[in-house]
């Protein structure tokens, strides 16, 4: 009698072991939707994290761009500044034929410094009159908000200064038109938000400066260009000292 309850007892817990079992071979649909709720979360954050470090390394390389065309565009400007030379060669009416000129303007309040100076060009032989000037870039490209560009005019120094171009602050689309023969001009940077020329006299930094009136060129220079990092304002600044004729 007790065998036959022991036999019995085993007989039911085989079948319920059975009956479980054969419950388990499948996913039922709660635990298959809790699994693609998962599934859903792990691969969200997947995609954040993968479009977070996009987005960071695009950003990277656009500012390193713009610092690296910024830190150019001042080095030549360092290079050109330290060939600057004053001849004592005068014209007719006894003007001289080399000039270095610092004037203090502004485009709607941004710093938009001038520079105008006669230099022994580093990219070869020869002298060249080179000017720097600031122009709206959203006058130029039909764009809103687009900052400024810093555009230079290069001419061999037997041009005079007044025939280098600067009509294109005034009219914003003048850059090759009626231009006089061997007369570069190019987009040193864009995109940039003020450019300031400033140089050392009695201890202070002043921002116009003229050799006919000074009659000799600056001591030091210092050239800076602003720009907006992503909201933060960011100003890179290059110094510079007129090298020719004097003792290093």
């Amino acid at each position: 009698m007790i065998i036959k309850e022991k036999t019995s007892v085993l007989i039911s817990v085989n079948l319920w072991l059975n009956s479980y079992k054969s419950r388990r071979a499948g996913f039922t649909l709660i635990e298959i939707l809790l699994s693609l709720v998962l599934l859903t979360i792990v691969l969200g954050a997947v995609y954040t994290s993968f479009f977070t470090v996009q987005s960071a390394l695009e950003r990277f390389d656009d500012i390193s761009l713009k610092y690296h065309e910024i830190r150019t565009a001042l080095d030549i400007m360092r290079r050109e500044i330290e060939g600057a030379f004053l001849s004592e060669l005068r014209t007719q009416n006894s003007e001289r034929k080399t000039h270095f000129i610092i004037e203090d303007r502004d485009i709607f309040g941004k710093p938009a410094s001038r520079l105008y100076l006669t230099t022994f060009s580093f990219k070869g032989s020869g002298i060249s009159v080179i000017s720097y000037y600031l122009l709206n870039e959203s006058s130029l490209r039909q764009e809103k908000d687009k900052g400024l560009i810093l555009i230079k005019v290069e001419s061999p120094a037997s041009m005079a200064l007044t025939d280098l171009p600067v009509r294109g602050t005034q009219t914003g689309n003048a850059l090759t038109e009626d231009l006089p023969g061997r007369v570069y001009i190019s987009e040193a940077v864009e995109g940039i938000k003020g450019f300031t020329v400033e140089t050392l006299f009695n201890n202070k930094w002043v921002k116009t400066w003229d050799t006919k009136q000074t009659g000799s060129l600056p001591e030091i220079v210092r050239v800076s260009i602003e720009f907006d990092d992503k909201g933060k304002k960011v100003k890179l600044t290059e110094y510079a000292r007129p090298r020719i004729g004097r003792q290093l």
